[in-house]
């Protein structure tokens, strides 16, 4: 009776202790199974089962870091906010700079607060975490020179290893030409030949794609991709230049009588009159007028997004009503999500559908940001990038993943680019 007693008073004290020491500050918890119930059930007892926490810091950072000269803040949240934040040196544990929460604001449906600490005054390359009263740490993360050119190459370098396995699909080749498009002065050329890189690859695809074919259905994005090809390589090797051109207008006049109007069609189409300046090119791009007139949602499919920026950059005889209704609808758009934008990533209540939805507006905004340069468009894609790098509820990092290695493409392209420019 006594040895019985024991072990139930061992028991007993074991899962207090567990309870108290388990539970940081502020932390949220899923249930696990306890891995000791069995060795300490007596036969017939049922088997105690208690929550162990799982810690989620409520000091959410870009877990990847921030770059020197750049805004720098987190968020945080908690049942109670301290006035104060520090930022800790990870190295040593000092200390190295504190300020205010600011922002603080009530969210009744979840019963917390969510606050912000700024520090972008603190510009020291290093690693770090943040630290508040009440609410606990951070995790950690790095301030670093040239970060979001590191984070493009590491991006880059694996779509180009996907480009050389031949594994690259054609959205992706088509969405990577996009980009070097747009920013072609963050895109590499390792062995300084005034070839960019990504072109050499691109070539070696294509011709292994002509040797294999596209998937049914995919005909008229592979003419929109080889027109472009062809105008971006052009002062590289004119010959090859040309035969790609051919070959786009083959396909497309292939399928021509068998495709409806839609998105992949209406891209070829802007390519092969900015390659080729055909009027009959001009007259089929104008038959899709009406589709346009009072409709900005075409923009949210990627290949008349790209089909837009095509066709207000060629130096051919455009439609002038139609080039404006593009520039107009992509400037909304781009104010629409800059209204918004604070909704999809407030770090308690966040409205998106998700990482692709996050990183569809990115890409609008870089389309806006590249007709015309707005610091308000670059700061909303850089908050997005910090969102999506860990500044959210679940402290997740949804960059790791392969399935949006493209948005992040021209997120940090365009990061990039303007960090350069303004260096």
């Amino acid at each position: 009776m006594k040895s019985y007693r024991k072990v139930s008073l061992i028991l007993i004290l074991s899962l207090a202790a567990g309870s108290v020491s388990g539970c940081g500050a502020g932390e949220e918890a899923e249930s696990v199974k306890n891995p000791y119930a069995a060795a300490v059930s007596m036969e017939g007892t049922p088997v105690v089962d208690y929550v162990v926490p799982q810690l989620l810091p409520n000091v959410l950072v870009d877990t990847r870091g921030y770059a020197v000269g750049d805004n720098k803040a987190a968020a945080v949240k908690g049942r109670n906010l301290p006035e104060e934040f520090r930022v800790v040196d990870a190295a040593n544990g000092e200390t190295v700079y504190t300020g205010f929460i600011e922002d603080v604001t009530w969210h009744a449906e979840s019963e917390q607060f969510s606050g912000v600490a700024d520090f972008t005054d603190f510009d020291k390359e290093g690693t770090y975490y943040l630290e508040c009263d009440i609410v606990g740490q951070s995790r950690r993360f790095a301030i670093q020179e040239q970060l979001y050119e590191r984070l493009f190459l590491e991006n880059y370098e694996r779509l180009m290893e996907s480009c050389q396995k031949r594994s690259l699909s054609l959205s992706e080749a088509t969405a990577l030409l996009e980009a070097y498009e747009w920013y072609t002065a963050v895109f590499p050329d390792e062995d300084r030949d005034q070839v960019p890189d990504v072109l050499k690859e691109l070539r070696g695809w294509v011709a292994y794609t002509e040797e294999n074919g596209v998937d049914s259905g995919e005909e008229a994005l592979y003419a929109a991709l080889l027109a472009k090809f062809s105008y971006l390589y052009q002062k590289y090797d004119l010959e090859y230049a040309t035969d790609c051109l051919k070959r786009a207008s083959t396909v497309y006049g292939q399928v021509q009588n068998s495709i409806s109007k839609d998105a992949d069609s209406f891209f070829a189409l802007t390519e092969l009159y900015r390659a080729t300046g055909l009027y009959t090119y001009r007259k089929q791009i104008e038959d899709y007028k009406s589709f346009f007139e009072n409709n900005s949602s075409y923009l949210e499919e990627k290949s008349y997004l790209y089909a837009a920026m095509t066709y207000m950059a060629t130096r051919q005889k455009v439609d002038v009503v139609l080039c404006t209704a593009f520039m107009e609808n992509l400037m909304e758009r781009a104010e629409e999500i800059s209204k918004r934008y604070m909704d999809m990533i407030d770090p308690v209540t966040a409205k998106n559908n998700g990482s692709e939805d996050l990183l569809k507006c990115a890409v609008e905004l870089s389309c806006a940001n590249y007709i015309m340069n707005n610091y308000q468009y670059t700061r909303i894609t850089e908050e997005f990038l910090h969102y999506l790098m860990g500044q959210n509820l679940e402290s997740v990092s949804f960059y790791e993943s392969d399935e949006s290695r493209v948005g992040y493409m021209f997120l940090l392209a365009q990061l990039t680019a303007n960090h350069e420019e303004k260096e």
